[in-house]
């Protein structure tokens, strides 16, 4: 004889019961995603050497020096003092102008020389900006130096 079904004490309406079994037949969708969780490296990446990898890649890009921060502000500094000036009560002097060339020239320079502390990679984008500061920098500076001489030998 058939043994019969004995009702539970939860009874449920057949359209949660559906649902239930749509479930179940699924599966639970957050199975298997705990090595995500907590740092746990269970069946995943080694998540020790993905830290290591991470401090590898600080250590190559050092911070940028002291020295080279100064550098900067004292070239910022310069160049708005010089522009100020010849806005103002240098409006009329060359010498100012060709000065203030140099200065901008020099400073062209000190920018390229600080990528060096960049932590981004070198893109092509960065390489050509590279260039044009260096370009920009020796015409500057050559231009400012001529003008200077020419200046001062007249």
């Amino acid at each position: 004889m058939a043994k019969k079904k004995t009702p539970k004490m939860n009874q449920t309406t057949d359209y949660e019961q559906i649902q239930r079994n749509i479930q179940k037949a699924k599966g639970n969708p957050n199975k298997n995603i705990h090595h995500k969780k907590n740092n746990s490296n269970y069946g995943g990446y080694n998540s020790a050497a993905k830290k290591a990898e991470q401090q590898k890649m600080e250590e190559q890009h050092e911070k940028m020096p002291l020295w080279m921060k100064i550098t900067l502000g004292v070239m910022l500094v310069a160049l708005l003092v010089m522009v100020f000036l010849l806005n103002g009560p240098l409006k009329e002097n060359i010498l100012a102008s060709h000065i203030t060339s140099i200065i901008s020239g020099a400073s062209c320079l000190v920018v390229y020389y600080s990528q060096r502390w960049s932590p981004r990679s070198q893109s092509t984008f960065m390489k050509i900006l590279g260039f044009v500061l260096i370009l920009l920098g020796i015409i500057f500076i050559a231009t400012g130096c001529y003008g200077v001489y020419l200046t001062l030998t007249a």
